[in-house]
């Protein structure tokens, strides 16, 4: 007993410590991913935050563009002038001449009007392009002015970010050296522990052997019961059989009374020698009576001897029968019980292994939350179904029904990793599933995923940039001119071109 205590409390402990150590290494690898991440967007951000070299040779151009405008601005302007200048004298002159003259001179009138119309809708373009680059200066400048205080704030939270890293990575460490400790016990005990789960094994097959004799001893008693139930009907048949062959034989014995002698009154006239032969003579005759009687109610019938044999050679094919299909019926039930027990041990043998890897990746999810996979009659697991109860973290016990979107989806999650432990397909499609999770659990989610996609594919819709920068293929969906277009790119093959650019 103390050896199986103190085996049961070192197992108890190893499987806290693998616990502990893999949910470190889960929140390691989530701060690692999110440090990755806001590296990646600290670089980003130094690089928006520092012009390009092409964003300032667009704005040189642009200030240039700026200039030639400007200047041809007020060249046209001075044309303008002048034109104007020309056709006031011009008309001065038309004034003063007349004739063909005039003609001429309204011509070019309407040739110089055009000019102006002309030089008009240049000044006008040229006006809109000035705005138009003052405005994209003015936006670049905000542009680069937010970019310099996303940095500043993300150097921040990488600061935040590395003291909690250091925290959790001495967590990992006193977890690893508990771990090694246990460890040690477990090998220091190694001997014992065999012992145990010989005595263990031996135990567990008794009870199976009980179990099935169990079985065996129910089947026996039912057949007993029926084999009862069918002699009882028989008595009841035999008994109906008696009380009309005793209802007949009182019948018969009440006319024999009528017409028997009367015995004092033949005593008295009779001596004792002459009074017993009477007695004999008597009952000879009650006899004859009886016989008589029965004979009168007897109906003769020849053929009753061969109808005799018929039922029988009948009754015994029947017998035959009924013994063929009692054992047909024996040996479907076998097999049907045979069916049922496999059934249920190997519904029980997946239950219990979906139940423990439930627990395990609902802590891992959740970092200390607590999840149970319960059987509502555990008599009979395929009439009531199953309870699925979830313990957030710092929470009490709730049924799913009663969580939280966020807390619904971490438990669903939690319940599909764990039949996919149990029981790979090869397919995955799942819709914003991290929806309604935080930041931090999108990362331990996607990195989960991301562990999972050596044995299976996952396609997932998501608008989290820390899930769908983990994916090998990205398919975005954008609508242009009403109408719905996709395009497709390999995150890995972006990410170098971004760098080498």
């Amino acid at each position: 007993n103390d050896a199986k205590k103190g085996y049961r409390a070192l197992e108890d402990a190893k499987s806290r410590f693998e616990m502990e150590l893999a949910k470190a290494k889960k929140e390691v690898e989530s701060m690692n991913a999110q440090f990755s991440y806001n590296e990646k967007r600290l670089d980003s951000l130094k690089a928006a935050s520092h012009p390009k070299a092409d964003e300032v040779r667009r704005m040189e151009e642009l200030d240039d563009i700026i200039s030639a405008e400007q200047a041809e601005l007020n060249r046209l302007a001075k044309c303008s002038s002048k034109l104007k200048d020309q056709a006031s004298e011009l008309q001065q002159k038309i004034e003063n001449a007349g004739g063909q003259v005039l003609k001429d001179q309204k011509l070019k009138v309407a040739n110089i009007q055009s000019q102006l119309d002309k030089t008009s809708s240049d000044i006008n373009r040229h006006k809109v392009r000035i705005t138009t680059c003052e405005k994209l200066v003015k936006k670049l400048t905000k542009g680069i002015e937010e970019s310099r205080k996303e940095k500043e704030k993300l150097l921040a939270e990488k600061e935040k970010m590395m003291s909690i890293f250091k925290e959790i990575e001495k967590a990992a460490f006193t977890v690893q050296e508990d771990y090694k400790k246990t460890q040690e016990m477990m090998d220091n005990h190694k001997d014992e522990l065999d012992k145990t789960k010989v005595e263990y094994n031996k135990l567990k097959k008794a009870m199976d052997e009980l179990r099935s004799s169990e079985v065996d001893v129910e089947y026996k008693l039912q057949d007993t019961k029926k084999l009862a139930k069918e002699w009882e009907m028989k008595v009841k048949a035999f008994r109906k059989k008696l009380d009309d062959i005793q209802t007949n034989l009182v019948k018969h014995m009440d006319q024999i009374q009528k017409d028997a002698i009367d015995h004092e009154k033949l005593k008295e006239t009779l001596s004792d020698e002459q009074f017993n032969e009477a007695c004999d003579m008597r009952k000879a005759v009650e006899m004859v009576a009886l016989l008589e009687a029965l004979l009168k109610d007897l109906s003769p019938n020849l053929d009753s001897i061969a109808e005799y044999r018929t039922k029988a050679r009948v009754y015994g094919e029947r017998v035959d029968e009924l013994n063929a299909t009692t054992q047909e019926r024996d040996d479907l039930k076998k097999q049907y019980d045979a069916l049922r027990k496999r059934r249920l041990d190997e519904f029980m043998a997946g239950f219990n292994i979906i139940s423990l890897k439930l627990k395990e990746m609902y802590q891992m999810i959740t970092l200390g939350g607590d999840a149970e996979l319960e059987l509502v009659d555990s008599l009979d697991p395929f009439s009531e179904g199953v309870v699925f109860s979830v313990r957030p973290p710092k929470k009490s016990w709730k049924n799913i029904a009663n969580l939280s979107g966020g807390e619904k989806t971490l438990s669903s999650l939690a319940l599909v990793f764990a039949l996919h432990h149990y029981k790979p397909t090869p397919l995955y499609v799942m819709d914003e599933i991290d929806a309604a999770l935080d930041f931090k659990n999108v990362s331990i989610v996607g990195h989960y995923v991301k562990d999972r996609t050596k044995d299976a594919q996952f396609i997932i819709i998501s608008l989290r940039n820390n899930m769908f920068e983990l994916a090998d293929r990205l398919v975005g969906i954008y609508k242009t001119d009403n109408c719905t277009k996709s395009i497709t790119i390999n995150p890995g093959s972006f990410a170098e071109s971004m760098k080498v650019v």
